[in-house]
């Protein structure tokens, strides 16, 4: 590739906010999950929380991607950082992140140019602000997950599993003592964060294609599915990273409540 790319940087993100996620918040008419508060300013949401984190680190085109109720909504940062939204009108039930991805890829915007790194990620899990420069500035072409190595056995969690060079090369649920991994070694837990380096770009557009085509063809989907098969070819770097208390996802009213109260104010002063 004769463009060079910039270690430090991160060009563009793409954001999964199409979920609602009414259970976390505890009350039946909270906003969708991306747009709930992470702090008592009223001008904190999930949202916003990674448009600064992401704009620190160079992203200089955001696209999130929206549901019917999340799409073209404002929050606070986008005073100062602009974005642009991608609207995902498959039917709620069908629908999924891989559906969100797969838009966005395709969306006229050119965000898979060959030239950029681009981060990919999901709106409900909040991340150490810090944790995107470690992914930005790991070495090498290839595309990368962020991965943490520190992790309880469990089948609620997408697992990631290498082979002997810790290449990735499977993940998913349920996988931890079974045959489909008798050659791997867990990596550690995926935390939805990935860069698609400019390298990469056609096999990310040419894999979500078949995936919307074959894999997932009238079913609800993940971008998880996409994701498993750049590591079918070998084509994905892990970033790993030990400490379990740098990134959490929302799925409960009690994870919830733990990042509100525990993890954002141990990293808000970080936050640009």
């Amino acid at each position: 590739m004769s463009a060079r790319i910039d270690s430090a940087r991160i060009d563009k993100a793409i954001i999964l906010a199409a979920g609602m996620g009414k259970r976390i918040a505890g009350v039946p008419d909270a906003p969708p999950k991306p747009l709930l508060p992470l702090d008592d300013s009223g001008k904190l949401t999930f949202i916003d929380w990674h448009l600064r984190s992401l704009a620190a680190h160079g992203a200089r085109e955001i696209y999130l991607v929206g549901s019917t109720a999340t799409y073209g909504a404002t929050t606070s940062a986008m005073a100062d950082i602009p974005v642009k939204w991608v609207l995902n009108d498959f039917p709620g039930e069908v629908s999924g992140s891989g559906h969100s991805t797969h838009l966005a890829f395709t969306s006229g915007n050119d965000i898979l140019d060959g030239k950029s790194r681009v981060v990919l990620m999901d709106a409900d899990v909040v991340y150490d602000p810090s944790l995107f420069a470690e992914l930005a500035g790991a070495p090498g072409l290839r595309s990368k997950t962020l991965v943490c190595g520190r992790f309880r056995e469990t089948d609620e969690e997408v697992m990631v599993f290498g082979d002997a060079q810790g290449v990735p090369r499977l993940h998913g649920k349920g996988l931890l003592g079974t045959p489909m991994v008798r050659d791997l070694r867990c990596l550690g837990e995926a935390t939805g964060l990935l860069l698609l380096e400019p390298g990469d770009h056609d096999a990310w557009l040419r894999a979500a294609a078949w995936c919307m085509k074959f894999s997932t063809a009238k079913t609800r989907t993940e971008h998880e599915d996409i994701t498993g098969r750049l590591m079918a070819m070998g084509a994905l770097d892990a970033v790993v990273f030990d400490d379990d208390a740098r990134c959490m996802e929302c799925d409960t009213p009690d994870e919830y409540v733990v990042v509100k109260r525990d993890m954002v104010p141990r990293w808000i002063g970080a936050l640009p």
